[in-house]
C-alpha cells in the first residue's frame, strides 16, 4: 500500500518548497482553466450576454466556494502541525471530524445558494439581458457544492500530510471532463450557461469520486463509512478554520460588490471586468499556490519546532511567486489588448478590458506578497489576523477607493483599476508588520 506522506521538515528548503508548490501550481492552473474553459467556449459559441451570465454568477459560486476552501485550510494547519509534531495517532479522529463538518457544510450551501440565486443577482445589479442565463447556471452549480466540499477537504487534507499531488490528479481528471462537457453542451447543442453549468456539475462529481477511491487504495487515515465527530477536533478545525472561511468568502463577498457598481455600467462592461477577473486567477496562479504551499510547510516544520526552516519558507515562497508575478506585469503591460481579445471578438469589451487591465496589473506583484505573508501567518495558525486583515482592506479600502475613484471623479473603469491594488497594498503592510513583531510565535493549536 502506497503511503501519501511526505515529511517537509527534512532537506532543503528550497527544493522541498519548490517541488511541493509544483503540483499546487499545477492542480490550480487546471483548476482555473476549469473555469475559463466555460468563458472561453461560452464566449465563441454563444451571446455576449451568456458571457456576462456565467462571469457574473461564477463570481458567486466561487464567493461561497471559498467557505469551503478556508475549512480546508483549517485542516491542512492542524494534520500538518500534527504530521509535523510526530503525532499520527489522533489523524484518523482529526480526518473524520474534518469530513463530517464539512459534508454538513456543503449541503447547507447547496440549498442556501438555489435559495439565494435569484436575490443575489438583482443585488449586484446583473444586466437583464444576463438575468435568465445567470439564474440557470446558479441553479444548476448549487448541485455540486456537496462535490466541492469533499473535494476541497481531501486536497486539504492530503496537503497536510505532505500530498501536493494526488489533488493534481483529481482536478486534471476533472478538468478534461469539464472541457468536453463544455463542447457538446455550449458548442454542439448550444446550450449556453446552462451547459456550462452542467458540465461543470459533472465533472465535479467525477473528481470528487476519483479522488475517494484514489486514496482509499492508499494508506489514508479514513474509509469514508464511518463517520464521526470528535467535539475536541471539531473546536480546533472551527478555531482555525473558520477565520479563513470568513476572510476568503468575506473578500470575494467585496468584489461581489464592485461588480454590482460594476455591473450599472452595461453588459459590455461586465463582460469585460469579468473576462479580466478570469485572467486574473490565471496570472496569480502560482500565487495562490505558494500561499497554500507555504502553510502546509509552516504548519509542519512549525509543529516541529522548526521555526527558522518555516521563515525560510516564507522568503524563498516570496522569491518564487514574485518572479512569476512580474512576468504576468509585464505581459500585462506590453500586450493587453491581445490578452482580453482571446476570450471575445466584441470590440466593446476589448476596449473596455484594457481600460481596466492598466491600474488592475499592479494587484499582481502586490498579491504576491500578500499571500505568501497570509500563508505563512495561517500556518502557524493565527488565521485571525488573516482574517481582520483581508476584511478591513476589503471593506475600508478597497470597496470605498473604487467608489471615490470611479464615481466621485467619474472616471469610470480606468480609475477603479487602480484602485484595486490599495487593498493589497494594506495587506502586505500589516502582514509583514505582524511577522517582524514575532507574535506569530505564540503557540496557538
Amino acid at each position: 500500500m502506497k503511503m501519501i506522506e511526505n515529511d517537509l521538515t527534512q532537506g532543503s528548503v528550497f527544493r522541498k518548497l519548490w517541488v511541493f508548490t509544483l503540483p499546487f501550481i499545477g492542480a490550480n492552473l487546471l483548476q482555473t482553466l476549469y473555469n475559463m474553459v466555460d468563458i472561453y467556449i461560452v464566449g465563441r459559441y454563444a451571446a455576449t450576454a451568456d458571457i456576462s451570465a456565467v462571469s457574473v454568477a461564477g463570481t458567486i459560486t466561487s464567493t461561497f466556494l471559498m467557505l469551503l476552501v478556508g475549512l480546508s485550510v483549517g485542516a491542512t494547519v492542524i494534520v500538518g502541525q500534527r504530521y509535523g509534531a510526530g503525532d499520527r495517532d489522533s489523524l484518523r479522529s482529526v480526518v473524520s471530524t474534518a469530513f463530517t463538518i464539512t459534508w454538513v457544510t456543503g449541503a447547507v450551501l447547496m440549498i442556501l445558494l438555489a435559495l439565494l440565486a435569484v436575490p443575489a443577482l438583482g443585488w449586484i445589479n446583473t444586466p437583464q439581458e444576463a438575468m435568465p442565463g445567470a439564474v440557470r447556471y446558479l441553479l444548476i452549480c448549487s448541485i455540486g457544492f456537496v462535490f466541492q466540499a469533499v473535494y476541497n477537504m481531501l486536497s486539504g487534507i492530503l496537503r497536510g500530510m505532505g500530498d501536493s499531488r494526488s489533488p493534481l490528479l483529481f482536478v486534471g481528471v476533472s478538468t478534461v471532463f469539464n472541457i468536453f462537457g463544455d463542447i457538446l453542451l455550449v458548442g454542439v447543442f448550444h446550450m449556453g450557461a446552462a451547459g456550462a453549468a452542467i458540465a461543470t456539475v459533472c465533472a465535479q462529481f467525477l473528481c470528487m469520486v476519483y479522488g475517494i477511491r484514489h486514496v482509499r487504495q492508499r494508506d489514508f487515515p479514513f474509509d469514508f463509512k464511518h463517520i464521526s465527530l470528535d467535539r475536541t477536533e471539531a473546536v480546533r478545525l472551527l478555531r482555525v478554520g473558520i477565520p479563513v472561511a470568513l476572510q476568503e468568502f468575506m473578500v470575494l463577498f467585496s468584489f461581489i460588490v464592485l461588480e454590482g457598481i460594476i455591473n450599472r455600467f452595461g453588459v459590455h462592461v461586465s463582460a469585460a471586468v469579468g473576462i479580466l477577473d478570469r485572467i486574473f486567477f490565471f496570472a496569480t496562479i502560482p500565487t495562490y499556490a505558494f500561499n497554500a504551499s507555504i502553510s502546509a510547510m509552516a504548519a509542519q516544520n512549525i509543529g516541529a519546532g522548526e521555526r527558522k526552516r518555516a521563515v525560510s519558507c516564507l522568503w524563498y515562497g516570496v522569491l518564487l511567486s514574485g518572479i512569476f508575478a512580474i512576468v504576468f506585469f509585464t505581459l500585462g503591460w506590453l500586450i493587453p489588448e491581445k490578452i482580453v481579445g482571446i476570450f471575445s471578438e466584441d470590440p466593446a469589451v476589448v476596449t473596455n478590458g484594457v481600460l481596466y487591465y492598466t491600474g488592475y496589473k499592479f494587484e499582481y506583484p502586490l498579491c504576491s506578497l500578500a499571500f505568501c505573508v497570509n500563508g505563512f501567518i495561517n500556518g502557524t495558525g493565527h488565521t485571525r489576523l488573516t482574517l481582520i486583515n483581508n476584511v478591513v482592506s476589503a471593506y475600508l479600502v478597497r470597496i470605498p477607493a473604487c467608489l471615490i475613484a470611479g464615481n466621485s471623479f467619474h472616471s469610470g473603469l480606468l480609475a477603479v483599476g487602480f484602485a484595486l491594488p490599495m487593498a493589497s497594498l494594506m495587506q502586505v503592510i500589516v502582514g509583514f508588520a505582524f511577522f517582524f513583531s514575532g507574535r506569530w510565535k505564540k503557540k496557538l493549536l
